[in-house]
């Protein structure tokens, strides 16, 4: 299999065909559109297995920094090999680890299979599985916001107070990059504090919600969470979020604010290509 970069001129062509496989290309597309919106596809590559009727999209940086982040799309597990030699070819000359979301468990697991040894495997996943839900724009219901509160958006001077909210563990830079790059509401009080944030990832999916305790009982995170969709619609955005199945706080939340499940989770795994390398030798 010969690995094909999609040409800027053929983007409008991608774009039709990954609307079509949707809902399951939804991770994948709404990157796409997100890096196009932002003029962010320069720094990417949009590598396939075959064009233009391809199985396996990887869309991942030109330039590797300490995290390396790689959306794909795989149609089906029996295309699990055709996904790992892109993974390969855009890997090859680092050894920086890679974050990988955009495909189902059954690729995933498919991929594991496919190389696995006594040894070691490249692959490996990084948290459980995550549920997919969308938001239908008819869904979207505007709240409106209570008395004593304004909505903005992040900017750089919030990359200190996202980063403490953040639960996981992870640079300011990235934190930056995120909330500088990408939509965003932001609820300050009146005279300027911020209380409550969510953002639009790189890989496309809205999160990071975050309500500072004591305004935790105002609605104040259905407000942004509504805001932040109203205004992906209106840039022509499919509104999407990721939630873990043993999240039930998150999933009430969601499904409160017009959320509908999808009948598939998406894999969040780990490619190290060191340990692809110690397993051939």
């Amino acid at each position: 299999m010969a690995v094909r970069e999609v040409l800027p001129e053929e983007y409008d062509e991608l774009d039709q065909k990954l609307e079509k496989e949707l809902p399951l290309s939804i991770c994948g597309l709404v990157h796409f559109r997100l890096m196009r919106k932002e003029h962010l596809l320069t720094e990417k590559m949009m590598l396939v297995d075959s064009w233009p009727n391809f199985s396996v999209l990887v869309i991942i940086k030109r330039q590797m920094r300490e995290t390396w982040l790689s959306v794909c799309f795989c149609k089906d597990p029996e295309f699990a090999a055709n996904l790992d030699t892109i993974l390969q070819f855009a890997s090859r000359d680092t050894s920086l680890p890679l974050y990988i979301i955009g495909c189902t468990p059954d690729v995933m697991d498919a991929l594991i299979n496919f190389n696995q040894s006594a040894t070691s495997c490249p692959f490996r996943r990084l948290c459980p599985d995550v549920m997919v839900y969308t938001l239908p724009a008819e869904n979207i219901v505007p709240l409106i916001i209570p008395d004593g509160f304004k909505i903005t958006e992040l900017s750089n001077i919030h990359t200190e107070n996202v980063h403490k909210s953040w639960p996981y563990a992870t640079r300011e830079e990235w934190i930056n990059y995120q909330i500088t790059h990408f939509p965003s509401v932001l609820i300050e009080t009146e005279d300027g504090r911020p209380v409550a944030w969510e953002v639009q990832h790189e890989y496309g999916a809205v999160g990071a919600l975050h309500v500072e305790p004591e305004y935790r009982r105002s609605k104040l995170g259905s407000v942004v969470t509504r805001t932040l969709a109203e205004k992906m619609t209106k840039d022509g955005q499919l509104v999407f979020a990721l939630v873990e199945e043993s999240n039930h706080i998150s999933i009430v939340f969601h499904e409160n604010n017009g959320y509908v499940r999808m009948p598939f989770k998406f894999s969040c795994m780990g490619f190290c290509i060191e340990a692809k390398k110690k397993k051939e030798m």
